[in-house]
């Protein structure tokens, strides 16, 4: 069985030499990652692409056991994903004000993501970038309303490599973990992008 080594790589590279093995048509093989980001970037991409992932632990991190599921001639069909993503909003916050002036920013930022719930045509999805994390994890003045559009239907995301950069994992308060290989395909497959 081929055993992929992703340890030490940075995002996006582990779900990158993942999704190169599957499309390559390997049915059955492992990856080793030595941190929680890539290992969950990895089984969420897996997820998306119809693979069945066994995770062990390890020495130093773990072995994620990739196996296409029983029946399916490949584990995903890229033009059929693309095509589904091909009409979603996507808004990419990557800070945690608008603007430069740091005090008018803030207030600004928090009166736009206030007004969100009120408005007809909701984002699909926000990405949260770089300084945009602090509004998903503890303490973010916005964490409500966050929480209120996850729950009416608006995927919230928050970069991993941000998130580790701040030292913010442990207080996500909001939504999910994400990486620049799903941002990218937000990005390329979505008909509408707004950048803050």
């Amino acid at each position: 069985m081929k055993t992929l080594d992703a340890r030490g790589l940075t995002c996006p590279e582990p779900v990158l030499l993942t999704k190169k093995t599957i499309d390559g048509g390997d049915k059955e093989f492992e990856v080793l990652v030595d941190s929680e980001i890539p290992k969950e970037n990895i089984k969420k991409f897996c997820s998306s692409y119809n693979c069945d992932v066994e995770e062990n632990n390890t020495q130093d991190g773990w072995k994620l056991l990739i196996r296409q599921k029983d029946g399916n001639s490949s584990c995903a069909d890229p033009l059929a994903l693309k095509q589904s993503l091909s009409s979603r909003t996507t808004f990419l916050i990557t800070c945690n004000k608008i603007g430069i002036n740091e005090e008018l920013g803030k207030i600004l930022m928090e009166g736009f993501i206030n007004t969100l719930p009120s408005v007809t045509n909701k984002p699909d999805q926000i990405i949260f970038l770089n300084e945009g994390v602090f509004l998903t994890t503890e303490n973010s003045p916005v964490l409500n309303t966050l929480k209120r559009l996850h729950n009416d239907g608006v995927e919230i995301k928050s970069c991993g490599t941000c998130l580790d950069y701040y030292q913010l994992k442990e207080k996500l308060e909001v939504g999910s973990i994400t990486n620049m290989y799903d941002t990218i395909e937000a990005i390329t497959t979505g008909n509408i992008i707004v950048k803050l």
